[in-house]
């Protein structure tokens, strides 16, 4: 049987309107974009996983407005050639104060419920240790992609398996990455996620001030 060939969806989720993010993403060429702008989180990953399994497309990339990639990432995520259901770069952590020791990356899995979980709950591996790991590893490539229990959402690529069986949901209106890992184990269907430590982006702090939804009209748009 021959092997089905990648069709990915970036899907692009803009509740703000950062400069910077909107320069990145005009670089990035040779992928078919969704864009998610203004709408509530639920709402918007509602919206996306409709589109997607009413498509022919075969992967789903999530990529949120304040994660600053290159042309290489999305190439790097596109082309991995193992096939995962869910593969995932990774990026520093913004989520409590501007000192960057974290990343998105846990291998333990969040607290549940999520949005009652203190920063330090969620037990994120250090920036240090993924360097480390990249420069003791950097002659053995197949040694740089680890299983982990919760990814932040950093260019995640999920099969049409993963977005089939287990539907977007959030808690109180957020955190649908932590309830995504969640399920994955409490579902049972044999999906591991992963991250590959060579695939490095930028996450910027941006205050949740700066939201746009409830104040522009929210709109879905597809750039074939």
């Amino acid at each position: 049987m021959m092997a089905v060939a990648m069709k990915p969806l970036l899907v692009i989720f803009k509740p703000r309107s950062i400069p910077e993010f909107d320069e990145a993403i005009e670089k990035i060429n040779g992928i078919s974009k969704l864009w998610l702008k203004y709408f509530p989180q639920p709402e918007a990953y509602d919206r996306a996983r409709k589109f997607f399994l009413n498509s022919d497309y075969t992967h789903f990339i999530i990529l949120p407005d304040d994660l600053i990639v290159t042309q290489e990432n999305v190439d790097a995520i596109v082309n991995y050639e193992k096939s995962y259901d869910s593969i995932s770069g990774w990026c520093n952590n913004n989520g409590r104060d501007d000192t960057n020791i974290d990343t998105n990356i846990s291998a333990f899995l969040p607290p549940d419920p999520p949005r009652t979980a203190t920063y330090e709950g969620y037990r994120w591996f250090k920036i240090a240790h993924f360097e480390s790991l990249l420069d003791r590893l950097k002659d053995e490539e197949e040694l740089l992609t680890m299983p982990v229990l919760h990814q932040g959402f950093a260019l995640s690529r999920l099969s049409r398996k993963l977005i089939e069986q287990v539907p977007f949901r959030t808690d109180a209106g957020c955190c649908v990455d932590s309830c995504l890992s969640l399920d994955l184990v409490k579902f049972r269907i044999g999906i591991t996620q992963y991250v590959d430590l060579r695939i490095r982006m930028r996450h910027m702090k941006i205050p949740r001030t700066e939201l746009l939804v409830g104040k522009e009209k929210p709109m879905m748009l597809f750039e074939k």
